[in-house]
Formats: structure tokens, sequence, C-alpha cells
């Protein structure tokens, strides 16, 4: 490890927080890491944010405040990686915080290793501050050298929530990030994380996943996650995550692989339908009526043989038939009504639910 102690630049969006970004603050202010640069960018809260933020401001010449007009988190985070100085790039939100020795776990697992980016586990908390019952991430550090092994480790390990959609539980390598000119989608405003962990996986040879248990998520009632309950509003999300994605994998993959890119379409849209039954989803499809998502669905649909490299076992036959319930009442397909007429009735032998009626899950 290097002896001289590389700056993190730690960007704090915030609106709306004056009864939480002191906590935060105080947190990121007491790392056992000391070479850190704090951009805490006030997205035009009504409240009084700002004030706390230039209380700190001028309490350490660390924190550095910016004050805009409401934009969203995205372009707040945007506007904060453009001015970011530091080697390192790490993500932390105004209502959470972090343990004291957060970033210097963060910094010596990315260096020890030699790994592109880290993953740490977090706790979840409530308004109460007790503790929720945590996630766990897989562990170890995963080579990502070659195309094929980026692939799949956002396919089948970023995309299962093996590793976290979050950038909050994250340490990144700031050039990677301005080098590949990666920002978040401001037309994404649920899954706009994920996007942006998916555009960073492109470029990455390895990710260090550590077992340390260091950054707090509080799970508020009014938050934006809690507030994705909407099937609609989850569906479309996700669709426009997809189509933001798509254009940088179509440059950075080639051949084979660039011909699977249905199936992060298959796997983000059926992120979009969490919960809900076919018929739930077959509705809102008919509704949203949109012309790329049938293209990539048909598309997706002609690989049933290799729905096995992409879902475990227990889910490939459910999960490819969920899509085929839409696809076939969409298209008004006979021959696909049938067929699923006929699994249906295994279904109801063994008194499963049909797949009309099965929730995604």
């Amino acid at each position: 490890m290097c002896n001289t102690k590389k700056l993190v630049s730690i960007i704090v969006p915030a609106y709306n927080v004056e009864n939480y970004i002191d906590r935060c603050l105080e947190s990121i202010l007491a790392q056992t890491y000391s070479e850190i640069e704090i951009l805490v960018v006030d997205d035009g809260s009504k409240d009084n944010t700002w004030n706390h933020i230039e209380s700190f401001m001028k309490k350490d010449e660390r924190v550095k405040g910016f004050r805009r007009e409401n934009v969203g988190v995205s372009a707040t985070r945007n506007f904060a990686i453009e001015i970011a100085t530091g080697y390192y790039l790490q993500f932390v939100d105004a209502d959470d915080y972090l343990r004291n020795d957060a970033v210097e776990i963060m910094v010596n697992a990315i260096e020890s290793s030699g790994a592109s980016w880290v993953n740490c586990q977090y706790n979840r908390i409530d308004e109460a501050d007790s503790l929720l019952e945590p996630f766990n991430f897989t562990k170890g550090i995963k080579h990502t050298e070659t195309p094929e092994a980026r692939f799949k480790l956002i396919r089948d390990e970023l995309l299962e929530y093996f590793i976290g959609f979050e950038v909050w539980d994250k340490l990144f390598i700031t050039s990677i990030i301005k080098d590949n000119h990666l920002r978040f989608d401001e037309n994404c405003h649920l899954g706009e994380d994920l996007a942006f962990n998916i555009c960073y996986g492109f470029y990455a040879s390895s990710i260090n996943c550590i077992e340390d248990r260091i950054y707090y998520y509080l799970i508020r009632e009014n938050s934006a996650m809690e507030n994705a309950k909407s099937l609609e509003k989850n569906f479309r999300e996700h669709l426009a995550l997809v189509k933001g994605i798509e254009p940088r994998f179509n440059q950075v993959f080639s051949g084979e692989l660039k011909d699977k890119f249905y199936q992060l379409f298959y796997k983000l849209t059926l992120h979009g339908f969490w919960r809900h039954n076919a018929e739930e989803a077959l509705q809102l499809v008919k509704e949203v009526n949109d012309e790329y998502y049938y293209r990539y669905l048909i598309e997706s649909l002609k690989h049933k043989d290799e729905f096995k490299d992409f879902y475990c076992k227990e889910k490939v036959r459910l999960y490819y038939r969920y899509g085929l319930y839409i696809d076939a009442y969409v298209r008004d397909d006979f021959c696909e009504k049938i067929y699923l007429s006929i699994y249906d009735i295994y279904r109801k032998l063994r008194k499963w639910d049909t797949i009309r009626e099965w929730q995604l899950s």
C-alpha cells in the first residue's frame, strides 16, 4: 500500500434533511481516515438544510457546500462528480451515516486487493435507530478482467442483489468514472444507482466485496424507495434504466456478448413487475404500449434454452412463462395461449397458482 494517503471525495446530496444531516456529516468528519473532501450539495431544499451545511463549513474546511436549484439526486451527484478532486469517490446519502472507520476500511480493501471498486455490507435502521433485518451480500474478490467475466458479474451477481444496487455501499476510483464519462441517468428516478453501477462494472477489472458492515441506511416512511410501490412507476423506471444502459453496453461489448443484451433487459424489466402477477403486468404493458419493450421481449423469448444460463433452475420455467404470458396475450398468439393453458392445468393439479395468478418473487 502507498505510504501517502490518497484523497477520498465524499459526495453528499441533500434535500430537505434538516433533521438528519448533522448526524451524517458528524459521522464523516469523525472518520479515522482524514484525507477526505466532503462535497455537500443542497438540491434546492425548502427547510433549513443549507443553514446546517453552512455551520459545518465553518467548523471544518474539508466540508465544501454548494447550493443549487432543485434538479434531483442524479443531477446533484453529477454536479459533484465534475468538481471532485479525490483519487477515490464515495457517496453518502444525507439521512444516513457511517461507522467511524468506514472510509479507512474501504480504502484499505481497495488498495490491498488492487480492485477497481469495493462493496461493503450495511445496516438497515428505522427512525427510532433500531436495527432491522440486514441483507447479506456476497463476499470475496471477484475478478472481471475479461468482457465475459464483467458481463456475468453484472447479470448473475449485481442484478440478483448479491452485490448492492446502491452506490453508497461502495468505493469507486474517480478516474474510471471521469475517463469513461460515467454519470447518473437524470431521466431515471428509482434505478439510477443500479444503472450507474452496471455501467461502472463495464470497465472494472475486479471488485472486492468485504464483510464489514460499516454503513447505516435509514428506512424513512416517505423515502423515494418506499414510494416505489406503484407497479406502473416501477416498470417505467426499469424500462428507462434498460434503455439508458444499452448504448454504452453496445460500445463496450461485441460479438456474442453484444447479442446477449436481451438477458439484462429481461432481468431488469422483470424487476419492474416485482410482487405482481402476470395478468397485472400484461394490463400495464398494454397501457404503456412501448415498441422497445415488445421488441426485446420477443427477442428474449426466442432464447428459451438460454434462460438456464441466467436464472437458477428453480426459477427458469416460471420466469420464462411469465414473459410468455405477456407476449401471448399482447400478440393474441393462439398457440402460446394453448401451451400456457396446458401448463396451468398441470399447476392446478398440484394446487399451485397458475401463471396468470402467480406473483413474481
